[in-house]
This record gives C-alpha cells, structure tokens and sequence, in this order.
C-alpha cells in the first residue's frame, strides 16, 4: 500500500509538472561554454558509480564490467514496445524466448557501450554537449516540480465539489473519472500560479538585457560573440540562442531568421534566462549529487553514447558505389523479392477430361471453383475450392511452373501435364518482383541497410571474441524464468479457490448476464 500511494504521488507530480505552460524553453545552444561540458565529464563518474551501486541482484549476464540483470530486460519488454519483438505473458516459452532475444540485444549494446568508453568517445563533441543539454533539461524539471510548483494539493471535498458541478449524474464516481477531476483542479490551480512564477525565479538574480541587439534591425551588423543579456555577470552571447529565434510560426523576412518580430524574439530570449537561472540554482543547490538526478540521467548517458559511437563507425563503413554493386550481387537472393502469382488449380487424370472441363468453365456452365470441388483430385480442394494460394516462380513441378508464370492473369490454362496429373491453371492475382535492380531505389536502400547492418554484426561479434568477457550465467537466467512461471502457477491455483476474487467476480458476471434481457 505504501509503494502505491508512493506511486500515485509521483504520478501526480509529474501530471503537474507536464501540466505547467512552456515557461521556459530549451536553449538549443549553438556553442556550449567549455565549462558546462566539463561538468558534463565529471558528472559521467558520479552517475556511473551511483548506478553501480544500485544494481538488482538478479544478475544473469557480464560484458566486462557491466552487469545486466533479468529485471532490467522485463522492465524494457513491459515499458515500451521492442522492435521485432512481441510481449507473451509471464512464465510461458513464448517469453522465455522474447528474453534470450533481448539478452543478445543488451549485450551487443553494452560492448558497444564499452568499446565507445575504451576509444574515448565520452570525452569527445558532440556527445559531451549533448549530454550537458540534456542534465540540463533534468535539473529544470527537477527545479521546476521542486522549488517552482511543489506539490499542488487537491481534497477530495474540491474533487466532490467539481463532480457535481461538471459532470453528468449518471456518470459514475470511478476512480478513472476521480483522477481525471483531480488532474484538472490542479491544472487550473497552477495557472493561477504562474503569473508569479518568474519573479519567484529571479528573485535575488541581476539580468540584463540588450534589447537593440536582439532585434532584427540589428541582423546584418550582429556577430556570434555579442553579449545580448547578462544573468549575475554571467555573459549569452548571440551564440548561445540563436537557433531559439529560427522557427517557422512567423513569415519570413530574412534569410537566416524566420522569426522577424522583435516581441517574440524578446519572449523567447526571456525563457531561456528562465532556463538558465533554473539550471545554475539547481546546480547551487546540489542537485547535480541527488539520487533521483543520477537515476534520471544514467540510462540516457548510456545509450546516447551507444548511438553516437553507432553513428560514427556506420560513417566509417559507408561503402563506395561499387562495394554496394558488388555486396547486392552476392545477396541478391536475399534482397529481390521474386514475382509472385495467386494460383487457382483443378487436377485430373486425363488429358481429355481436362478440355471438356475447361470447355464448361469456358462457356459458363460452371466456374474454377466449382470445378475445382467437383472433379479435382487434389484432397484438398473440397475445403480450398483449388485456391493454392501465393506461389514463386521454381516452387513446383518445372513443366507446370514455367507454365503458370507466362499465362496471363484471369484466364484458364493447360491442360498442362505434371507427375501430378492434367492440370487447368488460372492467375487470380499477381505480385510484381521487387528490388530486383540496384537501380531501383528501394533497392538501393534495402541493400545499404542490409550491408551496414552486417558490418554492425560482425563487428560487435569481433568485440565479443577479442575485447570484452562476456559471462551468461544460465542457471540464474533459468531460475529467474522458472520463478515467474511458480509465481504465475500460483496465482492460477489461488483464483480457482473457493472465495477467490476470481471467482467471486465470476458470480458477479453471471449475475449480471442473468438479469440482462434475452
């Protein structure tokens, strides 16, 4: 019980911080001064070793010094979808094969992750700017939901008070409906607060600001060094928010700046003082050392390196026209996609009974279909009616196939003779050959993906045979599975005894059937 209102308050809290209006914006900051990019570095350690620490004990896998735990590929499988993967329930094989899938997935990842730290690619740009933008989004949303907004209380009288007021008596009072009711009271209570939100902020701050070199007037003579505001001696330069004033909800009248008017650059230029003095006093106050901070930023740090390493080494393998020519020739099995025809048949023993069928079918007297039911030898065709669904080219018998694949659609061929028998033959449909040419664009495409993909491959298998340990514990990982399936085959055997839940909830079904009208 604690854990859930734990739960629910963190649900509400963060309802209320989404909730609040843009107040400021993010500074999509060109130029990143060198020592926000320090911290950047610095904090890397703390985290890591904060995170360390924190480790579940249900430890199934090692690469080098990473563990991966079972419960952080349930908690992946259950959050978000995977691509490629599907989500079976608890204790079935179906899972346990999700998982191995997955295991190999966060295994790959964290040699890339180890082979990105050994290379020095969390000391280089643009990974240390992007992670200090991104710290800096999490101590805003912490400062915010902190110091700014607090935690917004709402009664259930107030909560009451709106249901019979708003909301239609014959809705029912369900929690969902209550939830609901208790987001909008805090929705509306927040706005009233906002108005004094920036002078609570910048309480105890000296800003200046430089209005003349903000404005579009000024655009031509402007250079990337001109301090535009001041926040307690603290320089913003031109540099620091000029992507903030690009945007295309305002007409054009510059060919750099979409945004002309000096009252929206001016509102824009305030938010990212908001945001600035939000991150320097979240930064005064320790933030940067509190738990919820390291959880938050950890696993983004993480995988960002893992793709900004990704994304360097696909540059390095980007192959020359004639590797890609050659690489598609090699593969072209596996990237065409063949022609591919609907094919209806009907099967006899002679050749003469198969023309005085087609004959019928040809006047109308009966159709494929009904041929097909009536006279094929096919065991089958009294279900498919000779539907033999979707065949390639060099699937069935040569005679019959070099045949299928030249007649034209919605006529009936043949009689075409196979060990089979006499065949009557028609196209229902067609399916044109694909990525058939590298010219073609979709082929180019799936050929370069598939070329990158192997190079990804084979490289990461290199890492796991030459660079890094890896350790798959597969007792733990066995026992962990075995676990969830004793707890699901216990929750079965719980529901079917008398009194349970289950089955009080099956009576009430029954009696709410019972009193429906037939």
């Amino acid at each position: 019980m604690v854990e859930l209102m734990q739960n629910t308050r963190s649900i509400r809290l963060t309802r209320a911080v989404l909730l609040l209006p843009a107040l400021i914006a993010h500074p999509a900051c060109s130029d990143e001064p060198q020592s926000r990019v320090a911290n950047s570095m610095i904090a890397t350690a703390a985290v890591e070793s904060a995170t360390a620490g924190n480790l579940a004990q249900d430890i199934i896998a090692r690469v080098g010094d990473q563990a991966i735990a079972f419960g952080e590929l349930n908690t992946m499988l259950n959050s978000s979808a995977m691509v490629g993967l599907s989500v079976p329930a608890l204790g079935t094989p179906e899972r346990y094969q999700v998982i191995l899938t997955l295991l190999d997935k966060t295994i790959s990842a964290n040699l890339l992750y180890l082979d990105a730290k050994q290379q020095g690619v969390d000391r280089r740009m643009p990974y240390t700017v992007d992670m200090a933008r991104f710290e800096d989004a999490i101590l805003v949303s912490m400062y915010k939901s902190r110091e700014l907004i607090g935690d917004i209380p709402v009664s259930d009288e107030e909560i009451q008070s709106f249901f019979k007021k708003h909301i239609s008596p014959d809705t029912e009072f369900s929690d969902d409906v209550k939830l609901a009711i208790e987001a909008k009271i805090r929705q509306q209570k927040l706005k009233a607060r906002e108005a004094g939100l920036r002078e609570q902020l910048r309480a105890g701050v000296k800003i200046t600001v430089d209005e003349g070199r903000v404005s579009p007037e000024h655009d031509s003579k402007r250079s990337d060094d001109e301090v535009v505001a001041t926040i307690d001696g603290a320089q913003i330069r031109w540099s620091d928010i000029k992507t903030q004033m690009r945007g295309a909800d305002t007409h054009a009248s510059h060919a750099e700046f979409y945004v002309d008017r000096a009252t929206e650059r001016m509102k824009r230029l305030q938010k990212a003082i908001d945001y600035r003095v939000m991150v320097e006093k979240a930064r005064a106050a320790g933030y940067t050392r509190d738990p919820e901070f390291a959880r938050r930023t950890a696993e983004y740090r993480k995988t960002r390196l893992i793709n900004v390493h990704r994304e360097a080494l696909a540059r390095g393998w980007t192959p020359t026209d004639d590797e890609l020519l050659s690489y598609f020739r090699e593969h072209r099995d596996q990237i065409s996609v063949p022609e591919a025809r609907k094919v209806q048949m009907v099967v006899v023993k002679t050749k003469d009974e198969a023309q005085k069928i087609k004959a019928r079918i040809e006047r109308g007297d009966i159709t494929m279909y009904q041929a097909a039911e009536k006279y094929s030898l096919d065991p089958r065709a009294k279900q498919t009616l000779g539907d033999m669904g979707w065949v390639t080219h060099g699937t069935g018998f040569p005679e019959l196939d070099d045949f299928t694949f030249a007649l034209e659609p919605d006529t009936v061929g043949g009689p075409v003779k196979s060990p089979a028998g006499w065949h009557l033959v028609k196209v229902l449909d067609v399916r044109d050959a694909q990525f058939e040419s590298l010219d073609d664009a979709g082929a180019r495409k799936r050929t370069f993906r598939m070329y990158m993909q192997e190079k990804l491959n084979n490289y990461v298998v290199d890492l796991r045979k030459h660079q890094f340990k890896v350790a798959v514990y597969d007792d733990a990982l066995t026992g962990q599975v075995q676990k969830q399936a004793d707890y699901i085959a216990a929750l079965n055997e719980k529901a079917v005894q008398k009194g349970s839940v289950t089955e009080k909830r099956a009576k009430d079904l029954q009696k709410w059937i019972g009193t429906q009208p037939q």
